[in-house]
């Protein structure tokens, strides 16, 4: 359920990047040889500005007029909470946006052997 959670905010927020324009969303996935699943969602929307790409994940963030700040926050602890982590990437202003979810393929560990 975290993992349809995560990847529905991300198609979302891409989808509101492109409102304006007429966009492409580009969902890929692969898997690493070190035993990682990385899953893209690339958009040519409205981009990030650098300085925002540090605090894109902070808890109440956001550069829209009615965004809350809570969805890639709540994301990237989905991610961690997976065993993986979510990274986002920009050229800047009007370049769009990647954000990539990095996975285990196997399942991490329980914590305290549980």
């Amino acid at each position: 359920m975290q993992l349809e959670q995560v990847l529905m905010n991300l198609m979302l927020n891409a989808i509101e990047a492109m409102r304006d324009a007429n966009g492409s969303l580009t969902i890929a996935s692969k898997a690493t040889e070190d035993g990682h699943l990385l899953i893209s969602v690339s958009d040519t929307g409205v981009g990030i500005a650098q300085e925002n790409l540090e605090r894109i994940f902070n808890h109440g963030f956001t550069t829209r007029k009615d965004g809350h700040g809570f969805g890639l926050h709540s994301s990237a602890l989905a991610a961690k909470e997976l065993g993986g982590m979510l990274h986002a990437e920009s050229a800047g202003p009007g370049q769009g946006a990647t954000f990539t979810l990095t996975l285990p393929l196997t399942s991490p560990e329980p914590p305290d052997g549980q």
